[in-house]
């Protein structure tokens, strides 16, 4: 175990420390790792459960900011939070969630102090998107309703699993963003194009969804796709096909890229089915 000074107590259990042998900062997180605790005292290593240290030089610089800006309980609450996120998924998180979540969690507050809820119109794909993700944000939710008594709606809770997932995925949020957005709107074309209402419930719809997100990854990334029943399904589903092509037509408008016809393929597969058993 690394020796730690401490720098700055930003809750009971979070603090801001110094690698006594790298002399870089970083966040700990433990139980009453910062209760009765004195800046330039070395921190008790047997209450150290997580450490967050940043090796991105602009994003520490983000984090130093945001310290003067933010309410240091809401930042100590957000490493709680980090330390759960990252115990429960075993794997690292990009360093932006540290400020993103911060900042996103004190707008929150501030938007539920003054009664402006802000609708989270993909909430339903995130939930059927990234479930580990929105079950953590839930989680999330449930602290932060503890910390500071108030009720965080769904739609709060899904902004929140974005920025798990965009942490995860170790991509710019905006990328989530710009993917579920799409997605959104492909679901209104296959329900304009049916005439119907497609069942959020359904495993079709969600398995839907998820054929959508990866679809546009390989499409964004020009991974080619290979699906040796294309003519037939062209052939057999030939109003599918129409909707997918519809689809396609979306995707190189928002993308500026021509989704592959075996692509389609499988995607008219998937609209098939939700005409089947609508």
């Amino acid at each position: 175990m690394r020796n730690f000074i401490l720098k700055k107590i930003l809750n009971n259990n979070v603090v801001m420390a110094q690698d006594v042998k790298s002399g870089e900062e970083a966040v700990l997180v433990g139980r009453g790792l910062g209760f009765e605790a004195k800046p330039g005292k070395e921190v008790d290593e047997e209450k150290i459960e997580k450490i967050f240290y940043f090796f991105d030089e602009a994003q520490y610089k983000q984090y130093k900011n945001i310290l003067d800006s933010v309410d240091r309980q809401i930042i100590g609450l957000t490493e709680e939070i980090l330390a759960m996120v990252a115990k429960q998924l075993d794997e690292p998180l990009n360093e932006h969630i540290h400020v993103a979540l911060a900042d996103h969690i004190n707008f929150t507050l501030e938007r539920l102090a003054g009664n402006l809820e802000i609708e989270n119109p993909f909430l339903e794909e995130i939930r059927a998107l990234y479930p580990q993700d929105y079950e953590l944000a839930c989680k999330a939710a449930d602290m932060i309703e503890q910390k500071f008594n108030v009720k965080i709606p769904d739609g709060e809770k899904g902004f929140i699993a974005m920025h798990l997932h965009s942490a995860r995925a170790n991509r710019e949020l905006s990328r989530t963003v710009k993917y579920t957005s799409m997605i959104n709107r492909m679901v209104e074309i296959i329900e304009e194009e049916l005439g119907l209402k497609l069942d959020r419930d359904e495993i079709n719809f969600a398995r839907l969804l998820v054929h959508l997100r990866f679809a546009l990854e390989r499409v964004d990334r020009d991974i080619p796709i290979k699906n040796p029943l294309q003519a037939r399904i062209k052939k057999e589903f030939g109003q599918s096909y129409k909707v997918a092509e519809k689809i396609a037509g979306f995707i190189r408008e928002r993308m500026g890229k021509n989704p592959p016809q075996d692509e389609l393929g499988y995607l008219a597969l998937h609209i098939q089915r939700i005409r089947v058993s609508s």
